[in-house]
């Protein structure tokens, strides 16, 4: 029996009886976690019951690009097909890791629709405990890591993204895990061989799953890498290089042999563009529009200016580079600047394609605050905490944050447009080949051959695109071996409306509610205009007085009076 220490021993001699779940208990009430996580959670619980009344009590996300990641994973686990339909191959998911764990959920658990929303939450909770324990390693004092974390959940926002249903969170929690691993070997002393090993191997393995997370990572990697050179350390540099470029280099081969291109469709068409090769795309020069990216968004000229006033100020009060307060304001400032040039999605709800950078920003500014000295009557971390917590109006709406009202109006939206196609493609044409230019929930949904008009789920438009200027007399060439009998395109996208050829009849445009979106239903087969029309009529006449659809019919150009045989819709 080992000895008792003395300083538990009761007079009598017996060791006193101790309460571990107690223990546990006061240790997670007083966790800075506590808190922030209480706040995500009820934010999240509050938005899904106010969606409720706007999506007749279906789960459905704020945008239709979830969708596509879904339909990925689906047609993964089911098919072993990587494709938004399970008719072949397309690389249209530029977030690989996020793509291939929903299909493993989805093969394991069967959850579908709830898959999302059940892991970002998870995800949620993991990156507030990594970023709590990652700045108390940097000295970070309870009230300062509280309020940081309070910061990421109102800035980034977290129940904001887990509404969107993407891969977001995942990306900012392996975002601050990797930066953190790697200040802390950029700065602690050298050890042995074998913890610098376990180093090394751990930054590798973070490295490999950032870049697969979303290819933004590689911002961070590269940053990172170069850290490491100037701090000679040549192998470890080069470990985590090639550690990040496996998957995404293994992913590109596979795409090339399935006669796709190396980077995702979505790069290939957001990113670069039409008329620009990907090797001008990656050379570019700095420009207006990058001037323009930090014009525009108002959280990244403030946490550029901090970070860089943050690193110099600390800079010198202790005259080197490798300290924590001046490494991660130096990454957060290259960081702003090389996703200011470049910028791989549009500016649609652009703040979900820079909100990593708002997230670690909070993080990083928590870190820069560490070694503030308050005055003698303040708590430790107390001045750090207040300042903190002035950054956040400065850089994201509070009010947004609570309570995600734009992420609620989108759900709203994707289940009055989006998931109602859907129903209408699975009602009338469940075998039929339509093509649409919004992609995610048609093909979550149906098993129709969707053919997508903008090249994300399919690679011909991309193939014109890296040629020439992309027209209406492609869309007629290229989908004409798949014999699509409809069409259906959202008529206010100002890429999608120039590309319906003159030939497809027009036959009904029902403006979407709640902000009179116009989506246009056409018969590319002539032959098919009278029942479409009658189908459009059958299907959204009900939901025009029970959820504000407003329907209105054409009669087809150039045909002749409604047949008596053609009038009836097809079989829902």
């Amino acid at each position: 029996m080992g000895r008792v220490p003395i300083d538990r021993v009761t007079p009598s001699g017996a060791a006193p009886e101790t309460s571990e779940p107690r223990a546990f208990f006061g240790r997670v009430w007083r966790s800075p976690v506590l808190l922030p996580a209480a706040l995500f959670l009820a934010s999240v619980g509050a938005a899904l019951r106010a969606s409720i009344p706007f999506t007749e009590g279906r789960l459905v996300y704020a945008l239709d690009d979830a969708y596509i990641h879904m339909a990925v994973a689906r047609n993964l686990a089911g098919h072993g097909v990587w494709g938004c339909t399970p008719y072949h191959f397309a690389s249209a998911s530029s977030s690989l890791l996020w793509t291939f764990g929903l299909g493993v959920l989805d093969r394991v658990l069967h959850l579908h629709d709830w898959i999302p929303l059940a892991l970002n939450v998870v995800l949620a909770l993991a990156t507030l405990a990594t970023a709590s324990r990652a700045l108390e390693r940097f000295g970070a004092p309870p009230l300062l890591r509280a309020t940081a974390l309070v910061g990421i959940v109102l800035s980034f926002p977290l129940a904001g993204m887990v509404l969107i249903g993407m891969e977001h969170i995942l990306h900012l929690l392996l975002t601050i895990a990797f930066a953190a691993a790697a200040v802390a070997a950029l700065t602690s002393p050298a050890a042995t061989a074998r913890v610098e090993r376990r180093r090394t191997l751990a930054l590798a393995a973070l490295a490999a799953l950032l870049a697969a997370s979303r290819y933004e990572g590689f911002f961070l990697i590269g940053l990172v890498g170069l850290a490491f050179l100037v701090h000679r350390q040549v192998l470890r540099a080069a470990a985590i290089g090639v550690a990040s470029l496996v998957p995404v280099a293994a992913f590109g081969a596979w795409s090339v042999a399935q006669g796709s291109y190396f980077l995702p469709n979505p790069l290939m068409v957001k990113a670069v563009g039409e008329s620009a090769s990907t090797l001008t795309a990656l050379l570019k020069p700095f420009g207006s529009e990058d001037l323009e990216f930090l014009r525009n968004d108002r959280a990244m000229p403030i946490l550029l200016a901090l970070a860089v006033l943050g690193a110099l100020a600390h800079w010198r009060r202790g005259r080197s580079l490798f300290r924590a307060p001046v490494l991660f304001p130096l990454i957060l400032a290259g960081m702003i600047l090389l996703h200011a040039h470049f910028v791989f999605s549009p500016l649609y709800w652009a703040y979900r394609y820079d909100a990593y950078l708002v997230g670690f920003g909070l993080f990083v500014a928590a870190v820069v605050l560490v070694e503030l000295e308050p005055p003698s009557r303040l708590p430790r971390g107390a001045l750090a905490a207040l300042l903190a917590a002035l950054l956040v109006p400065f850089v994201t709406d509070v009010r947004e944050g609570l309570v995600p009202s734009a992420e609620i109006e989108g759900m709203r939206g994707t289940y009055l447009e989006q998931f109602q196609t859907a129903r209408f493609i699975r009602s009338y044409y469940p075998d039929a080949a339509v093509i649409v230019n919004d992609l995610g929930a048609v093909t979550y949904y149906t098993d129709a051959r969707i053919l997508d008009l903008v090249g994300l789920g399919d690679i011909e438009p991309v193939r014109i695109m890296r040629k020439r200027a992309y027209t209406s007399a492609d869309v007629v060439a290229w989908t004409a071996a798949y014999h699509p009998r409809l069409a259906v395109v959202s008529l206010d996208w100002a890429v999608a409306a120039p590309l319906v050829p003159r030939e497809w009849v027009s036959v009904a445009v029902v403006e979407m509610p709640p902000h009179r979106h116009r989506v246009g239903f056409f018969a590319v087969d002539a032959r098919e205009a009278w029942p479409l029309r009658a189908a459009v009529e059958q299907f959204y006449e009900p939901l025009a007085a029970r959820l504000g659809h407003r329907v209105k019919l054409r009669q087809p150009e150039g045909l002749d009076a409604r047949p008596s045989a053609a009038a009836a819709p097809p079989s829902p």
